[in-house]
């Protein structure tokens, strides 16, 4: 009797994960390229930047143990 409870609440379940993801509002390709496109933008500019700061406070860091020896 317990399997059988558990296996419809399992079926429920997945029914109302299909219901759900068929109300979902899925982009257009050309949108999904576009945000795509933002995306990696954006990461590669922070990335740079990171980059850039950590070299200079590397050579900050680098300045400042040279001036206490």
């Amino acid at each position: 009797m317990e399997q059988i409870e558990k296996r419809n609440k399992i079926r429920k379940f997945i029914d109302e994960v299909i219901a759900e993801v068929k109300k979902v509002a899925w982009p257009k390709k050309r949108e999904l390229y576009g945000a795509t496109a933002v995306v990696l933008t954006v990461v590669i500019l922070l990335s740079f930047g990171i980059g850039v700061v950590d070299a200079i406070l590397g050579q900050l860091m680098q300045f400042i143990i040279t001036l206490g020896t």
